[in-house]
């Protein structure tokens, strides 16, 4: 027969084994993730003598300092348990918009109007969603058509050439030992990282996305919090558009068309929940990482973009699927 001690030590170790799978179901994407990224890693390594090189692990950083930047800001977008389809076209009539008044007045400025329009078309999507009371996918995706036209309208369907050479260089540059867009993207990550975590903002966010209701009882100005949401993502999109802007040196009117897909992918697959309220900027950092290593290492096994982009979908299927299974058990179904 057990004494006391003993059945006390048993039922320890059960609960302790009980509370560490619970967190392991709830929390098994942001736990999967990074052993996932690094099998990836393993993986194109041991398949390709260029993986592991210092110039190949530049060309990832520099290829997914975009996408970061785009992401981060989607976060705050589905933190609100909304959704931002006209990220893409975003990017594409920021880099219009830069590239002209860059063109013509210099770099700061033109630096100055795209970050200017990428909160003008988030704060323009905002406002739409909460006064109109419009879906957010079909503001977004109607925005996405309205922003495309424009783009293309403004530069007349082609390339806008003329940029200043020192905004090209910028994208291969190097400070502190890394390219100048990782360190952007870097810094980007920090401040989405501290706004979420530690500010007023950040708490109202995850607020409105867990419940709204609550939300609006306690006193939060639901309305103002979804479009400050949209206006950073707007914003955040302006910061991808400059980074591959200088990259192609000219303004494109048809930039970022796959980064709705891989920015919401690179969320869900970071363990933000699509259901608003629950998610981390670091994680969303994981889920851009193995979009970015998956892309860079079939290109060098040459396996097609088509074959890439079916596997970035089916990655997000299984992403919201085991989502939409955590959303379930808390529900208890």
């Amino acid at each position: 027969m057990q004494s006391y001690g003993e059945r006390l030590h048993v039922f320890d170790r059960e609960e302790w084994k009980a509370g560490f799978g619970r967190i392991v179901r709830e929390r098994a994407m942001e736990i999967a993730l990074p052993v996932v990224t690094l099998g990836l890693v393993i993986v194109f390594s041991l398949l390709s003598d260029v993986f592991l090189t210092g110039s190949n692990f530049r060309n990832i950083g520099i290829a997914a300092a975009a996408l970061a930047a785009v992401a981060f800001g989607q976060t705050f977008v589905i933190l609100t348990a909304g959704l931002d389809l006209s990220v893409g076209s975003t990017v594409a009539l920021v880099s219009v918009v830069l590239a002209f008044v860059m063109r013509e007045f210099g770099l700061v400025p033109g630096i100055v109007a795209g970050l200017l329009c990428g909160a003008v078309v988030g704060i323009v999507n905002g406002l739409i969603i909460t006064r109109f009371r419009i879906s957010a996918f079909i503001t977004t995706l109607a925005m996405l058509s309205v922003t495309a036209g424009l783009a293309l309208n403004l530069a007349g369907g082609v390339p806008i050439l003329g940029l200043p050479p020192a905004f090209g260089r910028v994208a291969y540059q190097y400070w502190l030992g890394l390219p100048i867009p990782v360190l952007v993207a870097g810094v980007t990550l920090v401040i989405a990282e501290l706004t979420l975590r530690y500010t007023r903002l950040g708490r109202h966010i995850c607020a409105v996305g867990g419940n709204e209701e609550a939300a609006r009882l306690s006193g939060i100005h639901v309305e103002r919090v979804r479009v400050i949401a949209y206006a950073i993502c707007g914003v955040t999109a302006a910061i991808g558009a400059i980074i591959l802007t200088a990259r192609v040196s000219s303004g494109q009117p048809t930039l970022g068309a796959t980064l709705p897909l891989e920015s919401i992918a690179a969320v869900v697959l970071g363990g933000v929940s699509l259901a608003g309220g629950r998610g981390s900027i670091v994680n969303v950092a994981f889920g851009v990482a193995f979009i970015s290593i998956l892309a860079n290492g079939l290109n060098l096994l040459n396996i097609s973009s088509y074959t890439q982009m079916m596997i970035i979908g089916l990655s997000l299927i299984a992403a919201v699927a085991l989502d939409q299974a955590n959303v379930r058990r808390k529900q208890g179904h």
